[in-house]
């Protein structure tokens, strides 16, 4: 007697999104009586795990592809697809956990789709391969998605014309127990409806959500094409009836194929990143492909300090040896370096930052730093904590009674008793975000699976990391609480050759016990920080509807409430340290940097252009 085979359940419905195009049908095209497909896909199996979104999106993408000439035999990976699903739905853990058809969307719109070949099993991405011609990362550039369309799953007429238009449709229904009726029915594949093809009993009970790919219908329902390989139904397709998919159909989308650019096939054969015949690094026009180029520069981390398994960035441990083992290698030989030093900065950004924001951001720090032959690696610690603090600050001015007068003074006084109150009435929330704010920032180099620690091994165990390298530390805002904490945790096994603060948002007393001990016993070889002038500072309403910094807000009001000296501010800098000789110290507006608010230097052209200049300074 045979084996019932475990069957997994575990798609996750979408959730709403107004942001979804909805489908429209063109008018223009008359449906079929019945639709059987005119295009013969392999069968899939699955087996246990619960990759069913991966599975049936790689049939509709194989479909596409087919139907457009381009590709008549390659298969594409559904794993791939699967573990980009997951990335966008940002379950957390490692586990086969299921998915959602969105997130899968996502996926293959931002990464595209590999060959099967390349991504053989598992969620576990492949390790980086030293050949671009056999890199699922490389590849998937090749498939890209164009657009995708949300249909209503109770609007039977618009799924007609959808497949009609297009021919196959990604599709999640809750399943029942008549779906096991299936089971080891061994049948042969259909050629036809008349071949007599397995229609899914309806049957009490629930099964919970599964993937499957529309491919056709007559006038009992929908056909599918299942991933339960095929002794499952009539050669791996089913009938669902009409009523059944009316009382248990979850989610449903048509896609588009994307159109491959010179730029797509350029990408797709580039190991490391593209220069011009000046050396200047040249990133591609949309945000998709400019943030896959970039990816391998970025170290992307959650907020325990681990490398990150979601969002636009991923990296894992494999990513940090390709970058020592690849991209600095090749930096390397561009640069015709020899054995002399390769310099290599480290960038931080500012604890406030959300995702989209930091990666536009590391799209312009890091092609800056490599055509200036400085070899670039994004710290991506992204929090999104300003949105979140903008609202509480909203919220607590909303409870603050205006104030009325005149006279001489008067404005300057009513705007400090504003700040005053806004600055109590946010102690206890700030505390906390900025309190949580920093523990991120620490974590980074807080244990022996942080990112920093596994970023160092990555370069203490390979050959090309242990070739002449200075390191350098940029920080802007609380990436100086990220960069004092590595400093600290790394002093004893590196020297660092430069370490630039921007308006950094460290504790002056933190500064004091991390950093300034090793600007002093030389393991800083040279320091320089930018910061605003008291009057700037006084004067950014970047925290609107409170009237001054943020390094004012925390001072005042985040550290518990009471005030504590921010090494970024100017009325608390210790000149003693502007002293020192390996020292520097910029003040903004100026010169060297014309930023005029706190979050203005990590974009400023003068600031970035002095930091370049002090960590060439060798």
């Amino acid at each position: 007697m045979s084996r019932t085979p475990i069957r997994q359940h575990n798609v996750r419905p979408d959730t709403p999104d107004l942001r979804d195009l909805p489908f429209r049908p063109n008018i223009a095209v008359t449906p079929h009586a019945a639709l059987f497909p005119d295009i013969a896909l392999a069968v899939k199996n699955q087996r246990d795990t619960s990759a069913c979104t991966g599975f049936s999106l790689s049939l509709v993408v194989e479909y596409l592809l087919k139907k457009a000439q381009r590709e008549h035999a390659g298969a594409v990976s559904p794993y791939m697809l699967y573990s980009m699903a997951r990335r966008y739905d940002e379950f957390p853990g490692s586990r086969d956990e299921g998915s959602s058809l969105r997130g899968a969307l996502k996926g293959w719109f931002k990464h595209g789709a590999c060959a099967e070949a390349l991504w053989k099993t598992g969620l576990k991405m492949p390790l980086v391969p030293d050949q671009p011609e056999n890199d699922w990362w490389l590849d998937a550039v090749n498939r890209p998605l164009g657009a995708y369309y949300r249909i209503d799953t109770q609007q039977i007429t618009d799924l007609h014309a959808a497949l009609n238009e297009v021919g196959i449709l990604y599709a999640s229904i809750d399943t029942h127990p008549g779906w096991d009726k299936g089971n080891g029915l061994k049948r042969k594949r259909p050629r036809s409806f008349a071949d007599g093809i397995f229609t899914i009993p309806v049957q009490a009970g629930m099964q919970s959500g599964h993937a499957v790919a529309l491919v056709g219908y007559n006038d009992q329902g929908f056909l599918l094409q299942n991933s339960w390989d095929n002794d499952w139904g009539t050669g791996g397709f089913a009938i669902i009836t009409y009523k059944d998919w009316l009382n248990n159909a979850m989610d449903c989308w048509v896609a588009q194929l994307g159109v491959v650019t010179q730029e797509h096939k350029i990408l797709a054969a580039s190991s490391t990143l593209r220069t011009d015949r000046r050396g200047h690094v040249t990133l591609a026009a949309s945000t998709e492909l400019r943030n896959r180029e970039i990816s391998p520069f970025v170290v992307n981390m959650d907020n325990n300090g681990k490398l990150s398994d979601s969002g636009l960035f991923r990296t894992c441990e494999d990513d940090l040896r390709a970058l020592v083992e690849i991209h600095l290698a090749e930096a390397r030989t561009r640069w015709k370096l020899g054995k002399q030093p390769i310099d290599v900065c480290i960038y931080a950004h500012g604890g406030l930052v959300g995702e989209k924001d930091a990666a536009k951001n590391a799209a312009e720090w890091i092609p800056m730093l490599y055509d200036q032959q400085i070899f670039p690696i994004y710290l991506m610690w992204e929090t999104d904590f300003y949105s979140i603090l903008k609202n509480r600050i909203s919220d607590a001015a909303q409870g603050v009674p205006r104030t009325a007068g005149t006279g001489e003074g008067f404005w300057s006084r009513a705007e400090r008793w504003w700040n005053q109150r806004l600055e109590r009435l946010l102690a206890k929330p700030g505390t906390q975000i900025w309190g949580e704010m920093k523990q991120n920032a620490v974590a980074i180099s807080g244990n022996k699976q942080s990112g920093a620690a596994l970023l160092y091994n990555a370069f203490s165990g390979s050959a090309a990391g242990k070739q002449p390298v200075r390191f350098h530390l940029v920080g802007h805002s609380a990436g100086s609480i990220v960069h004092a904490h590595i400093i600290d945790a790394l002093a004893a096994k590196l020297k660092f050759e430069s370490v630039s603060f921007l308006a950094p948002a460290v504790r002056h007393d933190t500064f004091d016990k991390l950093v300034r001990p090793r600007i002093l016993d030389g393991t800083i070889q040279r320091y320089q920080q930018f910061h605003l002038t008291d009057k700037a500072e006084e004067d950014d309403s970047t925290c609107s509807p409170y009237m001054r910094s943020l390094l004012y807000l925390v001072s005042e009001s985040f550290e518990g409430g009471e005030r504590t000296p921010i090494l970024g501010m100017d009325k608390y800098f210790d000149a003693a340290l502007a002293r020192l000789e390996n020292v520097t110290v910029h003040m903004s507006p100026g010169k060297t940097s014309t930023s005029t608010t706190h979050g203005g230097f990590d974009n400023d052209k003068p600031t970035q252009q002095s930091v370049v200049r002090f960590i060439k300074k060798t």
